[in-house]
């Protein structure tokens, strides 16, 4: 049975024949009609004046540029748990195609992954951040964690690195409002705070904000309209509460008033700073 492919072509084949002293552009727009693109159409009847068959005879596509063990071998040697090196880079290296390498990198189990920005860190913090770290899951490894964030977004939209982007033929035709993005000096930002765990996320707190949160806002909009309401309606006491290490998560306010209410949290001194890489919510504004 002829593939659809071989079928269309034959079509193209035969309407081009019966109508060859039109030219092309007959042809071209009549297939355009049934919504064929154009350049399609274009290939085929270059393959006609080619004298080629509407049928592809079998081995006639590109040659197979099998993957051996030995190559499969060295293709993980070259890309697994590394960096530098593109698809089509080890296309070239093994000479093959691209699509040779996606499929072997898949048959490896060997997936691409994006890199997540960590802080700069010492020695000393490192080792810090393993001894509390270790120290967190010693005490808190079988109960629920409930994490809570902050972040900041423009009212423009600047903070969106997509927003950043834009596509032009000509760069001189490029009205101004496209092609550049003003900054205002102390432009206003949104405040975004929520707090999430396995049984759901609390409800967010979004307000204006010039500065960042301080710790009688965090106590008042964060704490104790958001967050208790949210521990109190999701879990029994089997939690724990694990704030960023902000100054402001930790101010006197903020810590009398856990401790009045029971809640079960990290204290400050078993918190490890910049450590983003272990709290999932960092993840939250990808999204």
């Amino acid at each position: 049975m002829a593939s659809k492919e071989d079928t269309f072509r034959s079509r193209v084949y035969k309407f081009y024949s019966d109508n060859i002293e039109k030219g092309k552009l007959h042809t071209v727009r009549h297939f355009q009609a049934e919504g064929v693109p154009k350049w399609t159409v274009y290939r085929i009847l270059t393959r006609f004046h080619n004298n080629l068959p509407a049928s592809r005879q079998p081995g006639s596509g590109g040659s197979n540029k099998k993957m051996t063990p030995r190559k499969l071998a060295a293709l993980r040697r070259a890309m697994d748990n590394r960096d530098g090196i593109s698809q089509r880079q080890a296309a070239k290296k093994f000479g093959c195609h691209q699509s040779t390498i996606q499929r072997s990198l898949e048959k490896l189990n060997i997936k691409a992954r994006k890199k997540q920005r960590i802080p700069q860190r010492s020695a000393a913090q490192i080792s810090n951040a393993k001894k509390l770290s270790g120290r967190l899951f010693r005490k808190f490894g079988k109960v629920a964690w409930i994490i809570d964030d902050e972040s900041y977004f423009t009212l423009s939209h600047s903070t969106i690195s997509g927003n950043q982007t834009f596509y032009t033929s000509d760069i001189n035709a490029t009205p101004p409002s496209v092609k550049f993005s003003p900054k205002t000096k102390f432009e206003k930002k949104v405040l975004v705070w929520i707090a999430i765990g396995p049984n759901g996320m609390s409800e967010p707190l979004i307000k204006e904000s010039k500065f960042a949160i301080n710790g009688q806002v965090y106590l008042e909009d964060c704490i104790k309209s958001r967050l208790l309401p949210y521990i109190r309606t999701n879990y029994d006491d089997n939690y724990v509460f694990w704030p960023d290490k902000a100054s402001s998560h930790y101010s006197k306010v903020v810590i009398e008033h856990l401790d009045r209410e029971g809640v079960n949290y990290v204290a400050k001194e078993d918190n490890p700073a910049n450590l983003p890489e272990a709290r999932s919510i960092e993840d939250f504004w990808e999204f």
